[in-house]
């Protein structure tokens, strides 16, 4: 079997696995929801609004996996907790895109829900993303400034080259990302977590059970834990024109934080995003060192700025994900993010 073939049975594979854990009580309890529209690539799940909604948040999930990472269960919801802080609630759920999609077509996907947000509400929204998802919301940020009332990223690599991780080693012996491409059409998520395994063994690896063994401890944590594991089989193909401007741009050339990365046109840099950005980091991060996104929250031109350390904690099995489902990030992280979001700016 070609290796192209075998990765893509091997996501049909995972996904069937995937079913099987839900069917034993592994579904996510994701909050109510409906979708407001759907185009390529896209649909925006609007969640029922709070009693008095004060402003609007749209998530953006990076575009590997799926969305309910964001929506686990209730206790472990940045949709659950931003709705009982009076946020309006909505996000932008990728499905399968086709092969083409790049960096401009995702920015622009993310356009149009910022601005079918900002019309139902009468201002721009909040805009929160993680990992992968930061590229494509600060590639949007600067193609469309007046959209969005702020930034958060969220653990969100934006400084590559000698500044990349773990992934570092990888990329030095890979192939060029168009090859890859090619042969694939759209990337499969079991070789994206396959090249994630290799280039960090010990946070995909021997950390993740460990947190196992440690997550058994405790009923709640033991739950989330598995829950993220049923998640993590769940997987998007990345399109290969995403993937090789993802590694080739980014990864390779740190076209980005060098101001050369051009979307739709559009210069994008730390300079160009000058809507008031929040960023969330783990200093013993390996798969998104403090490196890779500290010179840019630096650098940006945003006036009002602020940086939240996030040390990660048992239970969230990948310490990457942690911001978004550990206990003790929605006690003493989100509440810190939220107060920022809401407190009164001029205009």
């Amino acid at each position: 079997m070609a290796m192209p073939t075998l990765f893509h049975h091997l996501d049909r594979l995972r996904r069937r696995r995937g079913q099987q854990l839900e069917a034993a009580g592994l579904a996510p309890v994701e909050q109510p929801h409906r979708c407001l529209w759907e185009a390529p690539a896209v649909r925006l799940l609007a969640y029922r609004e709070p009693e008095r909604a004060h402003s609007a948040l749209l998530i953006v999930p990076a575009p590997i996996k799926r969305h309910y990472l964001w929506d686990l269960h209730p206790a472990a919801s940045v949709v659950a907790h931003a709705r009982a802080r009076g946020f309006a609630v909505y996000l932008s759920q990728w499905t399968e895109a086709p092969a083409d999609f790049g960096l401009a077509e995702y920015a622009a996907a993310i356009g149009r829900c910022l601005e079918s947000v900002g019309e139902r509400h009468g201002r721009p929204p909040h805009l929160a993303t993680h990992s992968l998802g930061g590229a494509l919301c600060v590639s949007c940020a600067a193609l469309h400034p007046g959209a969005l009332a702020s930034l958060v990223l969220l653990e969100t690599p934006l400084h590559f080259a000698e500044a990349a991780g773990a992934f570092r080693p990888l990329l030095a012996v890979a192939p060029p990302a168009q090859a890859l491409a090619a042969a694939f059409g759209c990337v499969p998520g079991s070789f994206l977590s396959a090249a994630s395994m290799a280039a960090s063994p010990v946070e995909f690896g021997w950390q993740r059970y460990a947190d196992l063994t440690l997550a058994s401890l405790d009923r709640e944590d033991l739950r989330t834990h598995l829950l993220v594991e049923r998640w993590a089989l769940d997987e998007l193909a990345l399109p290969g024109r995403l993937f090789r401007e993802v590694v080739e741009d980014l990864y390779r050339a740190d076209r980005l934080m060098r101001g050369e990365l051009v979307v739709a046109g559009c210069r994008v840099s730390p300079q160009a995003v000058g809507v008031p950005l929040a960023v969330v980091f783990n200093p013993h991060g390996r798969t998104i060192p403090p490196e890779s996104i500290l010179p840019f929250h630096r650098q940006a031109a945003s006036a009002d700025k602020l940086l939240l350390a996030y040390r990660g904690e048992v239970g969230v099995a990948l310490q990457h994900l942690g911001s978004l489902i550990g206990r003790r990030a929605h006690a003493e992280l989100w509440p810190v993010i939220f107060d920022w979001l809401q407190k009164p700016r001029p205009g």
